[in-house]
């Protein structure tokens, strides 16, 4: 299980807490709508942030708090920017985090696992997100959002061409974060496992990408388990379920030794599996930022032979 944080007067029982939870300490803690859609499921994350939030929630806008300078989407921004953009959120480094989205979970876990590799430890998602809150029949707010739901998105955007002054510290864990050219070296002989949360027909190739000219398929000896094969009934399954889901697909949890690289199509839904390889106890786990999509569309010749 996840470890326990505290902070504030608040304690954390792990890196993932319950709606029942949050609705105790919902005055104790910044919840994070960190609601963000695949391009092909036709949803609009802001507007569905502006019609009903969790209460007091502030909208985390996942394509803009990016480094903006890449071709690739919503990848890991520099410190300055993250830091902008949070302090524009009205989040200190002390303040206790709560993020959740309105698929259920999706892209809360990449938010969480951003907090985490700024340094902020402090940091938990909701288990089931908004679908969760809801059918626990815990109100939700509809009027103006308490933080405007263009802000953290505009300071990082201001941020990337006129650096301000703000409160917010952030410090890249880079060991926490796996590059393209840190992929094409594992995959020739490497010492960490890889893992894709896609769906099993885009891993084997079967199935498109959702974005247009990505071929599907998968890097090398990586292994597959689909983000939604951690959860049951729209929560995370027990950790002894988690592990074994985990062995199940192929990977080495012997001893804990062997460290883990999570991947995806763009680094979202791989900090799913981070999320679940933390509720087991499995702490060397880092993310493929570019992910398939970094790979896939990489020069033919560099990644030819590790693709399959």
């Amino acid at each position: 299980m996840g470890s326990t944080n505290s902070s504030d007067g608040v304690t954390f029982p792990g890196s993932i807490v319950s709606a029942e939870w949050l609705q105790a300490h919902l005055e104790d803690v910044q919840v994070v709508d960190a609601s963000w859609f695949l391009p092909t499921m036709n949803r609009d994350a802001k507007a569905e942030h502006l019609s009903k939030r969790i209460p007091g929630a502030v909208f985390f806008e996942l394509d803009a708090i990016a480094d903006l300078s890449v071709p690739l989407p919503h990848m890991l921004p520099s410190n300055e920017v993250f830091a902008a953009a949070v302090d524009a959120l009205g989040i200190t480094n002390t303040t206790p985090v709560v993020v959740y989205d309105n698929f259920g979970l999706l892209s809360a876990a990449r938010v969480w696992w951003s907090f985490k590799v700024f340094g902020h430890c402090q940091v938990a998602v909701l288990d089931g997100g908004r679908p969760e809150w809801e059918a626990k029949g815990y109100l939700l707010d509809a009027g103006a959002p308490k933080v405007d739901a263009n802000a953290g998105g505009e300071a990082a955007k201001k941020s990337q061409t006129s650096p301000g002054s703000v409160k917010y510290c952030a410090s890249l864990d880079a060991g926490a974060v796996r590059s393209f050219d840190q992929m094409v070296a594992n995959c020739a002989g490497g010492s960490e496992q890889v893992v894709d949360a896609r769906p099993g027909a885009r891993f084997s190739g079967t199935a498109p990408e959702p974005r247009p000219g990505i071929p599907s398929g998968h890097i090398t000896a990586s292994l597959n388990v689909p983000f939604v094969e951690l959860m049951e009934g729209g929560v995370f399954k027990s950790p002894e379920q988690l592990k074994a889901v985990f062995e199940d697909a192929g990977l080495d949890l012997t001893d804990g030794s062997k460290p883990v690289i999570a991947s995806c199509g763009t680094g979202v839904t791989a900090c799913i599996l981070a999320l679940g390889l933390d509720q087991i106890g499995v702490t060397k786990v880092s993310v493929y930022d570019g992910s398939w999509t970094e790979w896939a569309g990489a020069k033919e010749a560099e990644t030819a032979k590790w693709r399959e």
